[in-house]
């Protein structure tokens, strides 16, 4: 059938940490909501588009834990600060 795999090399993690700015893990892997709106993550992947995929738009989505909906969401063409802030203020006024 002429069918070939394409073997990726493991990723090392692109984010970069800096400062001891950091927030309280108060969801300790715990994924499950027993409610509505009681806990929400949020996540921003990149998607290639063009001819030969040769651009990237970023999607910054937040979904409800309680049933897997995705609440809100914000597409741009750069990975920042603004794209999160910009999807958490969507959410907040859905």
């Amino acid at each position: 059938m002429n069918l070939k795999s394409i073997i990726r090399r493991k990723n090392k993690g692109c984010t970069i940490v800096r400062g001891n700015e950091f927030e309280e893990n108060i969801l300790n892997r715990n994924f499950k909501a027993d409610n509505i709106n009681e806990k929400w993550v949020t996540d921003v992947t990149y998607l290639k588009y063009g001819e030969n995929e040769e651009h990237k738009a970023y999607l910054s989505a937040v979904k409800d834990l309680y049933n897997g909906e995705i609440i809100s969401w914000v597409v741009s063409k750069t990975n920042d600060n603004p794209l999160v802030m910009k999807t958490i203020k969507a959410t907040i006024e859905a």
